[in-house]
């Protein structure tokens, strides 16, 4: 994909540095988009705007949004998208999370992670297609094939860069943080909190993060 350096290069939002498929190895031209399908493929409802860190050092700051079905990052230009592609140590950092790499099922996936500190909660989500129904008589009524949502947990070891697979579940959350194990109970105690829940979860790994 690369090629000849072109002349009409669309700016980050901050003007700092330049976005095409030609002038950067980060990006690279995306698919169309089925559009027949009900829903859409995306994590984010729309475009949000990120900071691109590279080996933990500050890239650029752009229009992001996140392809579960293809696994892909987008940067908005203009009205064209292009794929992040997918390199060592990139962090895709928006206001409430951030997209980062790891190894898994022999292959590079963006994971959604959510604290800072020793630990994550990470979240690997898939769009796929359910397929639709054909009405067979009057009677019946057709439905159009559509995007659902699947997610799989997982926490994330900052020092070892380490992913586990986890339900969100008490016991499992307690395994990965047993050595601080009674602080962290006596916490979910005090504010009730529920570790079926994305939120709880994040919010007991945010605590554990300051023992």
């Amino acid at each position: 994909m690369t090629g000849q350096q072109t002349i009409d290069n669309g700016a980050d939002p901050e003007g700092n540095s330049f976005i095409s498929p030609y002038s950067t190895t980060m990006i690279v031209r995306n698919k169309e988009i089925d559009r027949t399908i009900k829903g859409h493929q995306y994590y984010e409802e729309h475009n949000s705007l990120a900071t691109i860190y590279i080996n933990k050092k500050r890239d650029r700051k752009c229009l992001v949004r996140y392809n579960a079905f293809n696994d892909e990052i987008e940067v908005s230009q203009k009205d064209q998208a292009f794929n992040i592609l997918k390199i060592d140590n990139i962090e895709v950092a928006l206001e409430k999370y951030s997209y980062r790499l790891f190894n898994y099922e022999g292959d590079k996936h963006f994971f959604i992670t959510f604290n800072k500190g020793r630990y994550s909660l990470a979240i690997k989500t898939q769009k796929k297609i359910k397929g639709g129904r054909q009405a067979r008589t009057g009677y019946e009524t057709s439905s159009p094939s559509r995007y659902i949502s699947i997610n799989k947990y997982f926490v994330v070891d900052n020092e070892k860069e380490e992913i586990k697979s986890i339900k969100l579940k008490k016991k499992n959350i307690i395994e990965v943080l047993n050595d601080k194990k009674d602080q962290v109970e006596k916490f979910l105690s005090s504010k009730k909190l529920n570790l079926k829940k994305e939120e709880d979860v994040i919010a007991v790994i945010d605590y554990y993060n300051t023992l």
